[in-house]
Order: C-alpha cells, then structure tokens, then sequence
C-alpha cells in the first residue's frame, strides 16, 4: 500500500514513534488474547478498551482541557471498570475475575500504542503504520528466535488468522487517517468502541453469560465512553 500510494519516505522521529506503537500494540494484543482465552470474552475486552484515558490524560499535560461530560465520562468508566473486576458469586469469595490483569495491561499497553501512532503518522498514517508494524514482527522474530518457538499452522487456521490480520492492519490503518483529520481524544475513544461487537459475538458464539453487576459494568464502560467522545 505505502509503494502504491508513492509518498516518498522522510526521515524523522516519527519512525521511533511508529516502533513505540508497534511494540505497545504486540503487549497490548498479547495481554488481551491471553486474557480472553483464560477469562470472560466480554470482560476482558471491554476492560481492554478503555486505554483512551490515557490520551485524555497525555492532553491534559499538554494543555488540553477535556469537558465537564468528559470528566464524568472518566469516573464513569472507571465505575464501569470496578464493576467488571470482581467476582461477586459467593463462591468465587469476591476475587478478581480471570484475566482482568491483563486486560489493564492491555489497557495501559493500547493507550500507550494511541498516543505513539498519533505521531507516528504525522507524515503520512501508512508510513506510520508501516513503521508500527516493523517494531512488532521485529519484536515478534526476536522473541521467537531467543525461544526457539515452534508454530504448527493447520490449513484450516490459515483463512481465520488472513482475516483478523487483514482487519487489525486495516483499523491501524484508519485510526491513523482518522488522527490526522480529528482530536486524538475523540478517536481515540470512538475507537474503543469495538467490544460492543465483540460482547455480542461473544455472546452468540460462545454463549457467554456474565452477571447483572458486570453487565452493568460494560454499560458504565460504555456510556463512559460515549461521554467522552461529546
């Protein structure tokens, strides 16, 4: 795509931004696959999604000055987040539910990568997400080489792992257009809003079923989210 489109390659700080970005975004998606596969789907991503707050935070350092709604939707979503974490069965004797640690790491990790992106594609967002995507598969080739990782791909896995490889290429793609043209707050939070899919095909596909105090906790995350982004 970078070679089709022809825009020539400058040099600059942008391109340690973009591997900054790649490297959050491999901890962030790592710490939330292995957080679904250990935890409640629904959960842990939306627990996930709620790393915007740290560009909001990065703005108010910088001078910008979210609103009053935007405030609210900070403590609202943190409601949410106190909802989600713990396991209220009289069984489970109030721990936290599996996979909410990593699902804040993946949290602080996204944030982190919406920041760097945000610069990284300053020049132009496909080089951005170029240079993103050459700190992660270094990153990635590294760490597989240093533990001699051997992966055992089925024919039939090929078609699932094309697909969300082409669809996590292409939302890293928009977002970086999408912060070229607007607040980096606002898409930031807009872009969080994938686990309403994501809870539903939970949902449907999994049969996951989650307590009224969580559901209530992704409505809070949620409705957070929505705040923010007025």
């Amino acid at each position: 795509m970078v070679i089709i489109r022809g825009v020539p390659l400058v040099p600059g700080p942008w391109i340690a931004a973009g591997v900054v970005a790649g490297l959050a975004g491999l901890v962030g998606l790592s710490a939330v696959y292995r957080g679904m596969a250990i935890g409640v789907v629904g959960v842990v991503s939306t627990i996930a999604a709620t790393g915007p707050v740290i560009p909001i935070l990065v703005g108010l350092v910088l001078g910008e000055r979210p609103s009053v709604l935007q405030f609210v939707g900070i403590l609202v979503t943190l409601a949410g987040i106190g909802l989600l974490a713990f396991d209220r069965r009289p069984q489970s004797g109030g721990k936290l539910v599996p996979g909410v640690g990593l699902a804040l790491l993946a949290a602080l990790a996204f944030g982190i990568f919406l920041v760097a992106i945000k610069y990284a594609s300053r020049p132009d967002p496909l080089w951005g997400v170029l240079a993103t995507r050459t700190g992660s598969v270094s990153a990635l080739l590294l760490l597989g080489l240093a533990f001699r990782s051997r992966i055992r791909v089925q024919r039939t896995d090929m078609l699932p792992l094309l697909t969300v490889g082409v669809l996590d290429v292409s939302a890293d793609v928009f977002f970086a257009f999408a912060t070229t043209i607007g607040l980096l707050s606002i898409v930031s939070i807009l872009s969080s809003l994938y686990p309403v899919a994501t809870v539903i095909l939970a949902r449907i596909v999994l049969k996951e079923r989650m307590l009224r105090l969580q559901q209530v906790g992704i409505g809070l995350a949620l409705a957070g989210v929505l705040l923010i982004s007025l």
